[in-house]
C-alpha cells in the first residue's frame, strides 16, 4: 500500500513538473480566461434584468399589483399606509440562521445561533485540510474527512429548507393557539399587516377591535357576511382589501376569525 501511494506522488510529481515547464502561466491567460468568462456572466444578468423589465406590466386600476415579468416576480407593490408593521425575512444564503434563531429562543442562547455555531462551521471548514493530511485521495479511506465534507451542507441545506418554510416569528404566535396558528391562514393574516391594528390573541395592535374571541363588537357578533364585507370594503378607519388580496383568501380569513369565535378551527 505505502509502494502505491509513493507511486501515486512520485507521477503527480513527474506531470507537476511537466506541466509547469511547458503549460502556460497564469497571466495573462488563466486570467484573460476567467475575465472573458466574467463578462459573459455579466452579459447574460443584463439581458435577463432587460427581459424581465420589458415583459413587466404596469400598475393600473386593472392590475393594482402589476404584472409579473416572464423572468420573475414583480416587487413594485404599492405601498400600504395602513400596514404599520411588517414581518422581516431573510434572503434565502441566510435562512439557515433564521432557523437557528427559531431553535435557540431564549435570549442567552442568542449567541450560539448567531456567531458560536457559524464560526465554528467555518473554522472547521477552513482547518480541515491541515489537519487530515492523509495522502491517500480515496473517498473510502478516508472517513473522517467525507463524514464532514457531507455533513456540513447537508445541515446547511436541512436549516435553509426549515426556515424557508417555517412561518414568521409573529405569525408563529398569532392566536397562540397551536390549532388556529398552523394554518396557512395565519401567514396571510399576518403578511397583509392585520396585527398592525388588530390583536387576534398573541399580540398585534389596539387601534380596531380585539378578534382573539372573533368579531364581537360594533354589532358584529361573529357574523360572517358582516366580516367579509367588512375586510373587502373596510371603513371606520380600515382601508378596503377587496382587489389587493384574492377573494379567497378573504374568504379563509373570514372562516378564520369565526372559529377564533366558536373556538373551532377552520379546515384551511
Amino acid at each position: 500500500m505505502a509502494r502505491k501511494v509513493i507511486n501515486r506522488r512520485v507521477r503527480y510529481e513527474a506531470e507537476y513538473a511537466a506541466s509547469k515547464k511547458d503549460g502556460h502561466a497564469f497571466f495573462p491567460y488563466a486570467m484573460f480566461h476567467d475575465v472573458v468568462v466574467n463578462l459573459m456572466v455579466v452579459l447574460i444578468i443584463v439581458v435577463m434584468a432587460v427581459i424581465w423589465h420589458a415583459t413587466a406590466g404596469p400598475i393600473n386600476a386593472a392590475h393594482p399589483l402589476g404584472q409579473n415579468g416572464w423572468l420573475g416576480a414583480l416587487y413594485e407593490d404599492k405601498a400600504n399606509p395602513a400596514v404599520a408593521a411588517t414581518e422581516p425575512r431573510p434572503e434565502w444564503y441566510f435562512l439557515f440562521l433564521f432557523e437557528l434563531l427559531r431553535i435557540f429562543k431564549q435570549p442567552w442562547q442568542l449567541i450560539f445561533a448567531t456567531i458560536i455555531i457559524p464560526t465554528i462551521l467555518m473554522v472547521l471548514l477552513i482547518a480541515w485540510p491541515f489537519l487530515d493530511t492523509g495522502r491517500d485521495r480515496r473517498l473510502s479511506r478516508r472517513p473522517a474527512g467525507v463524514a464532514l465534507g457531507l455533513a456540513t451542507p447537508a445541515v446547511l441545506i436541512a436549516l435553509t429548507i426549515a426556515g424557508g418554510a417555517a412561518p414568521g416569528a409573529a405569525g408563529a404566535a398569532l392566536t397562540g393557539q397551536p390549532a388556529f396558528d398552523k394554518l396557512p391562514t395565519a401567514a396571510v393574516i399576518q403578511g397583509a399587516g392585520c396585527t398592525s391594528c388588530h390583536n387576534f390573541g398573541g399580540g398585534g395592535g389596539n387601534i380596531g377591535p380585539y378578534l382573539g374571541k372573533g368579531a364581537v363588537a360594533n354589532g358584529f357578533n361573529n357574523d360572517p357576511a358582516k366580516i367579509k364585507a367588512q375586510i373587502t370594503n373596510g371603513g371606520n378607519g380600515m382601508p378596503p382589501f377587496g382587489g389587493k388580496i384574492p377573494d379567497s383568501q378573504i374568504q379563509d380569513m373570514t372562516n378564520f376569525i369565526v372559529g377564533l369565535g366558536t373556538g373551532q378551527p377552520p379546515a384551511k
